[in-house]
């Protein structure tokens, strides 16, 4: 995959998690329950989180599919 910033390739790989992982607009402490336009992008108490993702690791930029996960949109 090519990087969307730089166009180099990119590396395949894994993004993972302890427990749960949100996309958030601003951080905040972590509650259970998502707040309004997060979204939830997988939680997994006992055996942890791992999303496929790609790395460019000339620009710092990570890209991984959330598809499938748990998805909440407040």
């Amino acid at each position: 995959m090519k990087c969307p910033s730089c166009e180099k390739e990119m590396e395949n790989g894994f993004v993972q998690t302890g427990q749960r992982i949100s996309w958030v607009k601003k951080k905040h402490k972590v509650s259970l329950i998502p707040q309004e336009g997060e979204v939830l992008l997988g939680n997994n108490v006992f055996s942890g989180l791992a999303f496929e993702a790609y790395i460019c690791k000339s620009c710092k930029k990570i890209v991984l599919d959330y598809d499938g996960a748990d998805y909440h949109e407040g």
